[in-house]
């Protein structure tokens, strides 16, 4: 997988070696891909041209689908807000898939927070003590 990623002029993303990237500086778009055993996942900050360029070039070397925009990906939901430019992943199904295979129910409940409660941002320094304990 290496070596094809860098026939394709990817770079291998040193902190996790699962993650490749292409960075154009002349149009400026960043494309990574996220690979996992036969899953991959490809994206890019803007342009679709690059990536889908990108993406052929890969399925010609690996016999392999495009599957279109990311919907899931390793037991991940993904969704998107196009028009805010947002992206939004959770595992609430993997959650519910764990918690039955330990047979934990998963009936909702009240929490002690009034439904209209809003956190807010700690904008003070954190106790080095406090935040070794909970990190």
């Amino acid at each position: 997988m290496t070596k094809s990623m860098l026939a394709l002029e990817f770079k291998r993303c040193k902190s996790d070696t699962g993650v490749y990237y292409y960075h154009n500086k002349k149009t400026k778009v960043l494309v990574i891909a996220i690979v996992y055993v036969d899953n991959v996942c490809f994206m890019s900050t803007k342009g679709s041209l690059l990536l889908n360029e990108l993406k052929q070039k890969f399925m010609a070397r690996w016999e392999c689908h495009d599957l279109g925009e990311t919907t899931e990906f390793l037991d991940m939901h993904i969704s998107h807000d196009c028009k805010n430019q947002k992206i939004f992943i959770n595992q609430c199904e993997y959650l519910k898939k764990v918690l039955a295979c330990f047979n934990v129910a998963t009936n909702p409940t009240h929490t002690p927070l009034p439904s209209e409660f809003s956190f807010k941002p700690n904008e003070k320094q954190c106790d080095p003590k406090f935040h070794q304990k909970y990190q």
